[in-house]
């Protein structure tokens, strides 16, 4: 079993963060039931595409947020949606909802309303958080890196700030949620204590990884505000470069760095007094005899060949893995990194496998990503409803 198994969350989430924090608990054994809209989650439209053929049961992208889930098709808009949703709360360990707050009072679904049908903990993923002059602003991961001090600086000194690519921030403030939604299992079954887990995006993003919090708290310690930086490397060489098959990035910054690259590339043009030298990188002479040296030596080596010269003279060198790299490499094939799973329409699908590995209590893909609906009638039988009761559920629209 799974260190979470035994546990029921009743995810009302969708798009990227909210399904990456209940896939995280799925993932590790937690029974999470999908509670989806009509036309389901809307990342089911979310590219990249099985054989890049569109379809509401093909996106790569909702397989690998919903692996582990089941999908229950509950219109919370109907007459009748009450009693299912009385029945769903009051088998939850947890509720994880990511409504606005002008959603979930046009649709009973604050904390409140909750509590008076079952008293449970929720974890409420929202934009900017559920008071305040931007509670009810819309976002993207876009403002996410701009608001969040994460643009101001990425990127060179004289050119504009530059956003990551991707939807980083949107899964890894999912990340922090699944978290604080842990602990109010944790708290659930130790203390008996109910409580709403609010988790704002906007507060994930600042405390979240990489320079952002660094650079909140050098402002507030020092008064400093970081600044991007000159160039895409510093000191006489650094930065990525281009190679015979590719391109490998470098950190050769003074001290033992640059000496641990001397010594990779081996060419006694280096090894010249004036690199050794502090001023040298505001020499342009030394700029360009070290560049005259180095990317000539790049463009004639693979990225294999670099990495294992530096690996010996233990230079801070590593290769630049496209997708087709990493899917292929020995260290993740070794340790069972890629998996695959098995969909009632879509076959057998390659996934991402475990993030980490627990010795007693594993990490498992259980079952792929639902279909839309595909546990509705499962779930209602378990709750109680008969199957006349379902049908009449159906019918009226309530549940698909």
């Amino acid at each position: 079993m799974g260190p979470l198994d035994g546990v029921t969350v009743v995810d009302f989430t969708s798009h990227l963060a909210g399904p990456y924090a209940t896939k995280l608990m799925a993932d590790l054994g937690a029974r999470v039931v999908k509670v989806e809209r009509p036309g389901g989650d809307r990342t089911r439209w979310a590219k990249p595409f099985l054989d890049d053929r569109p379809g509401i049961e093909r996106s790569g992208t909702f397989q690998y947020l919903n692996t582990n889930k089941e999908s229950l098709v509950l219109d919370l808009r109907r007459e009748g949606a009450g009693d299912v949703l009385l029945a769903l709360l009051q088998g939850a360990d947890l509720v994880v909802s990511s409504f606005t707050p002008r959603q979930a009072e046009h649709l009973g679904m604050t904390y409140e309303a909750i509590r008076a049908i079952a008293d449970r903990s929720m974890l409420w993923i929202t934009n900017f958080g559920l008071a305040g002059p931007y509670r009810d602003y819309s976002m993207s991961d876009t403002t996410l890196f701009a608001m969040g001090g994460e643009m101001f600086s990425t990127g060179l000194a004289d050119r504009e700030p530059l956003k990551y690519g991707g939807t980083a921030a949107l899964l890894q403030c999912g990340a922090i949620a699944s978290v604080a939604g842990l602990g109010a299992i944790h708290a659930w079954e130790l203390h008996d204590a109910a409580q709403l887990v609010e988790a704002p995006l906007f507060n994930g993003q600042l405390n979240n990884v990489d320079r952002r919090s660094a650079a909140i708290l050098a402002f507030r310690f020092s008064g400093r505000i970081q600044e991007r930086p000159p160039g895409p490397g510093s000191g006489l060489a650094g930065g990525v470069y281009e190679v015979a098959d590719g391109y490998v990035e470098v950190t050769a910054a003074g001290g033992n760095y640059w000496q641990r690259f001397v010594a990779m590339i081996d060419d006694d043009a280096l090894r010249d007094p004036i690199f050794a030298s502090p001023a040298a990188v505001a020499i342009p002479e030394a700029k360009e005899r070290c560049d005259a040296v180095v990317y000539p030596w790049m463009l004639t080596h693979t990225r294999a060949d670099i990495w294992k010269k530096a690996r010996k003279v233990h230079a801070m060198v590593a290769p630049l893995y496209d997708a087709v790299d990493l899917f292929n490499d020995q260290n993740l094939r070794d340790r069972g990194f890629w998996t695959e799973i098995e969909h009632g329409e879509s076959g057998t699908l390659p996934m991402i496998g475990r993030p980490y590995i627990l010795s007693e209590t594993p990490w498992e893909i259980r079952r792929p990503a639902p279909r839309l609906g595909e546990h509705t009638d499962a779930i209602l039988s378990e709750l109680g409803f008969e199957n006349q009761a379902i049908a009449s559920l159906r019918a009226d629209g309530v549940v698909a």
